[in-house]
């Protein structure tokens, strides 16, 4: 006697189908992230490689008129960071209603966003990577200007720790995007500024408590024994935690037009 008939008597067809088909549309839920290739793909790629030339651009400029050999860091890969940020946003809002029309949990909803910002931001990890190795190869592309080979990040843990840390940042980046879009959808836009201005309050509130106390010593020596890879677990974790709240934020959020 086959299995599929005692199976299909202890677990009716309903129930079966709806608990095969929880985690079995994760991947169209990822796919539906891509629907625009330009939106995830494309535009990122250019802000990545126009920052980067505007960058070196600068930085042969002032190599020109100044003539010493001085080293330039920019901070133009953080152009990408913020981009994917936008974009992350805007995608929440705009997907969403399509995932919900699709039939769509609003768990395989987050579970296909989560792994789509994960593969687009260890694209721009291997991109950074790729940045430093060929910024050290070429002294700077000859201007001694570093938007990627930046000391704070390499130092401790190299181009590959670097890449790592640039990949979990940019992750936390594009889910911080996220969770603002769906907590949009979520509370009145009133209530969505209160909470704002409340977490920016909050952070002060840590700040003047370190300064009060003096212990900012103790929290330079803390980061002081980090090194790229463990900034890059502590930063995951965050990100782990702000996906769980994403999901919590989207289980009453509403799909509009």
């Amino acid at each position: 006697m086959s299995s599929a008939p005692v199976r299909s008597a202890a677990v009716p067809a309903g129930q079966e189908e709806a608990a095969r088909s929880s985690f079995s549309r994760v991947p169209a839920a990822f796919k539906l992230q891509f629907t625009v290739p330009s939106q995830m793909i494309w535009v990122p790629l250019s802000v990545f490689f126009l920052a980067w030339a505007v960058a070196i651009g600068i930085g042969l400029w002032i190599r020109h008129i100044t003539g010493d050999g001085a080293v330039i860091h920019t901070g133009a890969s953080q152009a990408t960071i913020w981009c994917l940020a936008f974009i992350a946003a805007y995608s929440a809002s705009h997907t969403f209603p399509f995932s919900m029309a699709l039939s769509y949990s609003r768990r395989v909803f987050v579970l296909g966003a989560f792994l789509a910002f994960a593969t687009v931001s260890a694209g721009f990890g291997v991109l950074f990577t790729i940045g430093i190795l060929l910024e050290r190869v070429t002294g700077g592309f000859w201007a001694e200007s570093y938007t990627f080979d930046i000391p704070a990040v390499t130092q401790n843990a190299g181009v590959l720790g670097a890449g790592l840390l640039a990949s979990a940042v940019c992750l936390f980046a594009m889910m911080f995007g996220f969770f603002w879009s769906i907590l949009y959808r979520r509370v009145s836009l009133m209530l969505l500024w209160v909470i704002a201005l409340g977490l920016i309050a909050a952070l002060a509130v840590i700040l003047m408590i370190l300064t009060q106390n003096g212990w900012w010593p103790q929290v330079g020596d803390w980061l002081s024994v980090q090194s790229s890879y463990t900034f890059a677990g502590w930063v995951l974790l965050l990100t782990l935690g702000l996906t769980a709240v994403n999901y919590v934020v989207i289980r009453r959020a509403v799909p509009s037009p």
